[in-house]
C-alpha cells in the first residue's frame, strides 16, 4: 500500500466515522454517508473533475485517476468536497474549456485539494476564496491544500511586464509614487489564500509561477493559517511568500499566520520578489491607505537566492500596522539579488543595493522581533530604513548569528 493510498484510506474512513456519529445521535433525519466519486478510472467514472463536482454531495470525496484534465475546477460554496489525486493527475488549465480563471478555486470551508498537479492557469494555480470585488459569501475556513505540484501558472502575464488592464483583475499593474515604475500584476501567484482562515498549505511544490504563495485580505481578514514544509522555488517575477494587508483596518488584516519549515529559494530574480515579504499598500493605490499585516511568524525556513531580502518588510504609508511579526530560527543566505529600490522616491539613501538577509523599510513606526536566525554570505545582515523619520524597534536582534556577513546591522535614516 503506497503512502498516498494509505492517507486516502484514512481520510475516507474519517469521513465515514463523522457521518456515522451524526446518524447515531437520534437528533434528526440520518445524514447520507459520504461517497467516493471517481474520475478517469475506467469503470463508473466521470470524464472530468468538473462533472464529478457537479454530481457530488456535501462531504463527498472525488478520486482523480492518472491523466491530463483540460479544465478549471471550482469547489462551490454549497458543498464541502475532498479532491484526491491518485498517481499524479494533471489539471492543465489551457485550451478549450478553460478561461481567465484559477486552475482550482475553493469556495467551501472544510474542503481539501490533495495530490494534484495544476499548471498553466491564467490566474492562480489554486485560489482559496472569492476574487477581489466579487460578491463574497461567508468566510472560508479549514481548507487543506496538501501535496500538490503547482507549476507554471499566472499565464495572464507571462512576461512580468506592467499591464494597465486585464481580463483577470489580479494581472493588472499597481501604480507607485513617481518616479518608481508600476508594479506588474502577478495574476494571483501559485497558491492564494484570499480572506481565508484556519487553513493549512503543506508539502506542496510551488515552482515556476509568477510568485509562490500569497495571503491577502481584500474581502475580509486572513488569519490563523499555516504554511509548512512547502518547496517554493523559481517563481521569477514575485515573492516566494507574500503576506499583504490590502484592506483597511476595520475590514481586513493579515495576522497570526505561521510560515514554518519551508524551502524558499530563487524567487523574484527577474522582478522584485523577496523570499518572504510583509507589506501594506501605497497611498492612492487600488486599496487606499490602510493596511494591517501583524503578529505573523516566519520560523525554521531555508531562504536563499531571492531577488529582494530573504525576509522583507515594506510599509508604504504612515499609520499602517506591521507590528508584532516574528522572524526566528531561519537559515537566511544570500538574498536581495535584484536590489530593493521601493523607497527611492524618498531618497537614494533608501536603496539597498547590496545582498541582504533581512530588509525593513517603513514609513510607519513598527516593532518587530528578529531572533536566533543564521544569516550567511550577505553584505548586510539586517538593513533597516527608517523612511522620513519612522521608528523601527528590532527586538532580540543581537541574538542572530552572522557568517560571511560584512555589516551585521545597518540602519539608514533621512
Amino acid at each position: 500500500m503506497t503512502s498516498q493510498f494509505r492517507r486516502l484510506v484514512v481520510a475516507l474512513f474519517g469521513l465515514v466515522a463523522v457521518f456515522a456519529g451524526a446518524v447515531g445521535t437520534g437528533a434528526g433525519p440520518a445524514a447520507a454517508a459520504p461517497v467516493a466519486l471517481r474520475v478517469g478510472c475506467n469503470h463508473d467514472s466521470y470524464a472530468t473533475i468538473g462533472a464529478a463536482v457537479l454530481a457530488a454531495s456535501n462531504g463527498d470525496a472525488i478520486l482523480v485517476c492518472r491523466g491530463v484534465y483540460h479544465e478549471n475546477v471550482v469547489v462551490p460554496s454549497s458543498k464541502k468536497l475532498f479532491i484526491f489525486g491518485l498517481d499524479n493527475p494533471v489539471i492543465d488549465a489551457t485550451g478549450p474549456g478553460t478561461g481567465p480563471y484559477p486552475g482550482v478555486q475553493v469556495l467551501s470551508s472544510g474542503s481539501e485539494i490533495n495530490g494534484l498537479t495544476i499548471k498553466d492557469a491564467f490566474g492562480e494555480g489554486i485560489l482559496v476564496g472569492f476574487e477581489p470585488g466579487a460578491v463574497a459569501g461567508p468566510a472560508i475556513a479549514d481548507v487543506t491544500i496538501r501535496d500538490n505540484t503547482v507549476i507554471d501558472n499566472d499565464q495572464g502575464n507571462p512576461t512580468g511586464l506592467p499591464l494597465v488592464s486585464s481580463g483577470y483583475g489580479q494581472c493588472a499593474e499597481t501604480p507607485q509614487p513617481p518616479p518608481a515604475p508600476a508594479i506588474p500584476g502577478d495574476c494571483g501567484e501559485g497558491i492564494h489564500l484570499l480572506s481565508a482562515n484556519n487553513s493549512v498549505v503543506t508539502a506542496n511544490r510551488v515552482i515556476g509561477n509568477s510568485g509562490g504563495i500569497l495571503l491577502t485580505d481584500e474581502n475580509g481578514p486572513t488569519f490563523d493559517n499555516v504554511l509548512s514544509n512547502n518547496v517554493v522555488s523559481d517563481n521569477k517575477y514575485d515573492c516566494g511568500v507574500t503576506v499583504a494587508g490590502h484592506n483597511i483596518f476595520a475590514l481586513g488584516g493579515v495576522y497570526d499566520n505561521a510560515i514554518v519549515d519551508n524551502s524558499i529559494t530563487n524567487n523574484g530574480v527577474l522582478g522584485q520578489g523577496a523570499g518572504v515579504i510583509f507589506a501594506t499598500p501605497v497611498p492612492g493605490g487600488a486599496y487606499g491607505t490602510g493596511g494591517a499585516t501583524y503578529d505573523n511568524l516566519v520560523k525554521g525556513n531555508l531562504i536563499w537566492g531571492n531577488g529582494l531580502g530573504g525576509v522583507t518588510l515594506h510599509s508604504h504609508s504612515t499609520g499602517q500596522d506591521l507590528n508584532g511579526n516574528v522572524i526566528e530560527d531561519n537559515i537566511i543566505g544570500e538574498n536581495n539579488l535584484a536590489p530593493d529600490a521601493d523607497f527611492a522616491f524618498a531618497s537614494p539613501d533608501f536603496v539597498d543595493g547590496q545582498t541582504t538577509g533581512v530588509v525593513i523599510a517603513t514609513l510607519s513606526d513598527i516593532s518587530i522581533t528578529i531572533r536566533n536566525n543564521v544569516i550567511v554570505d550577505d553584505v548586510n545582515g539586517v538593513w533597516i530604513g527608517e523612511v522620513f523619520g519612522a521608528s523601527v524597534t528590532a527586538n532580540a536582534i543581537a541574538s542572530n548569528s552572522y557568517i560571511g556577513v560584512i555589516t551585521p546591522v545597518l540602519t539608514v535614516t533621512h
